[in-house]
């Protein structure tokens, strides 16, 4: 598969000589599952990619200097660009050459406000969650938002505006180009007003919401130009994704392939299988660089199809084969040793003969056995190799938030 890769902010790149000072802004879309001391890939979704088209100016951002936040992504994209996986691409040149094209889609998604209060509510929910997981690497890389007197001041304040909520308020700003000083009233009258059709009519609180809409539909409309001039699909940060649902719901399209096969793959590794998912990137170039991924696309594809559920019923299934074949393997293996015994017999050669043939004939009747799931062994023997390294002293890898 090749995808896209979103640079959150590029509608910025229309005309727009402003570079809002934001941790994510020009960053590929980073794990909502697993997050704990740094920013990680998805590398679910990672794992069905042949090729990712990225913007070229992003991809700078991120690899040249990466705020430390970063530096997961950065060492993953950059491996995967120095192994050929990577193409870049100019997201602005393409943005400016249809420009009247997105000013045409804004114009005409605004006009009925009311049809993304839905969206907007359920994108808010996803980045809070968020937030609540990632609310150290935000307070580390940009301690002045949460050291602002408006937010830590008197007690009474700071009921009002819990940390998810300054959470908000900052990723709000850096949708349409605000600071602290100014956000406070702004963010709670789009709060009001996606929670109250009646606040929603007033004038005072229609506007912020207008404003907010209008910024995160030109971030979501420059994606869809992006991905129709590119003919690929793309991958944006998930908090985005409900507003993609009801644009392809206007235009007849039932659900994103891409979301199917990301909502998938992470399922596999959330309820069957959590022990064999992939965290880091030299797990993940193992599994890229391995036949058997092939496999696991194709058992993703089924899932996406309605032909398998990832549930724990599937795990015992999957199981049950792989600890059958590892019986008829050993069983094939003592088989051999007696068919090789008289190679044993050759003076010198003997020994060597003897280890090769049956190395030789074990392994194949091994792989014919094992062909069934060559999916759960390949990420079995890449679980097992990070394991290995970690014990041995190997560079080691932050362990996942639970879960992960």
């Amino acid at each position: 598969m090749k995808l896209m890769l979103t640079s959150f902010g590029i509608e910025n790149a229309i005309g727009v000589n402003y570079e809002h000072p934001s941790l994510f802004y020009r960053m590929p879309p980073v794990s909502f599952r697993c997050v704990k001391d740094v920013f990680m890939p998805d590398y679910d979704l990672l794992l069905l990619c042949d090729t990712l088209v990225m913007d070229e100016t992003s991809f700078g951002r991120l690899t040249q200097e990466p705020a430390s936040a970063y530096m997961r992504v950065a060492e993953t994209y950059a491996e995967l660009r120095r192994e050929g996986r990577v193409e870049l691409v100019d997201f602005g040149a393409l943005l400016r050459s249809n420009a009247d094209l997105l000013n045409r889609m804004i114009e005409h998604d605004i006009r009925l406000l009311d049809q993304w209060v839905a969206p907007l509510r359920d994108s808010i929910t996803m980045w809070r969650h968020f937030s609540e997981k990632s609310m150290q690497l935000l307070e580390a890389q940009e301690p002045e938002w949460f050291a602002h007197p408006h937010f830590r001041d008197a007690p009474p304040r700071h009921e009002l505006y819990p940390r998810h909520a300054i959470a908000l308020m900052h990723e709000v700003a850096h949708m349409v180009h605000c600071d602290a000083h100014a956000l406070r009233g702004f963010t709670h009258m789009v709060d009001e007003a996606i929670r109250s059709s009646t606040k929603r009519r007033e004038k005072e609180y229609r506007e912020p919401l207008r404003e907010t809409l209008r910024s995160y539909l030109s971030y979501v409309n420059a994606n869809l130009v992006l991905s129709n001039e590119l003919g690929i699909g793309f991958h944006d940060w998930l908090d985005f994704t409900p507003f993609y649902a009801t644009k392809f719901l206007v235009v007849g399209k039932d659900g994103d392939p891409v979301a199917d096969s990301r909502s998938q793959v992470e399922k596999l590794f959330t309820i069957p299988f959590p022990e064999l998912a992939i965290t880091n990137t030299r797990g993940l170039m193992r599994a890229l660089n391995d036949k058997r991924v092939a496999e696991l696309r194709q058992l993703i594809g089924d899932a996406v199809a309605g032909k398998v559920q990832f549930d724990q019923q599937f795990a015992k299934a999957v199981l049950q084969d792989v600890l059958a074949a590892e019986g008829r393997s050993r069983r094939w293996r003592s088989i051999v040793g007696y068919l090789t015994m008289p190679f044993g017999l050759i003076p010198w050669v003997g020994p060597v003969a003897d280890k090769a043939v049956s190395e030789t004939v074990g392994a194949a009747a091994d792989s014919k056995i094992k062909t069934k799931h060559r999916w759960f062994y390949m990420l079995s023997e890449i679980a097992e190799a990070a394991k290995s390294e970690s014990e041995q002293g190997a560079p080691k890898v932050q362990p996942p938030a639970a879960g992960c």
